[in-house]
């Protein structure tokens, strides 16, 4: 009969400790200028991107929100919920779209096309004079507006 009591209170305790765990994701693999959905299964309270300038979060609304590749790189996201729980938190990974993309190199220079299906230049960043105008592109965006 005690290890019974025993085995009820450990359960018991296991289950408190489940329900207040954080719910951790995988990392969120995103390409730049692109959005990805998230659907929560809660409401949420709260947004915190790590660092807005690699991606933005627009929120649909307090289940449903939106992850956008500003510039490369990765930080996290972390969606709070009722009584200051985690809801979700994940990495976000902001990579290039190499779809349909086309690399010509020519001695030390690279440059890319986008062939869609006709081939146009397609600057990036860290491609010489070319990747100012997209650098100012990202740096020019709005932040992402967090309610």
């Amino acid at each position: 009969m005690r290890v019974s009591r025993l085995f009820v209170a450990a359960a018991a305790a296991l289950c408190v400790v489940a329900a207040s765990a954080p719910a951790f994701a995988r990392d969120i693999r995103v390409a730049l200028d692109q959005a990805f959905p998230i659907r929560l299964a809660e409401p949420a309270q709260g947004v915190a991107v790590g660092n807005p300038s690699i991606a933005g979060v627009s929120i649909q609304n307090d289940r449903f929100i939106f992850v956008t590749g500003r510039s490369y790189g990765s930080t996290n996201l972390v969606v709070m919920g009722e009584g200051n729980r985690v809801l979700y938190s994940g990495r976000i990974v902001v990579a290039p779209d190499e779809t349909d993309v086309v690399m010509v190199t020519r001695g030390v220079e690279t440059a890319r096309l986008e062939c869609t299906p006709l081939c146009r230049p397609r600057p990036d960043i860290g491609d010489g004079p070319a990747s100012t105008a997209v650098n100012e592109q990202i740096t020019g965006r709005p932040a992402a507006t967090v309610r």
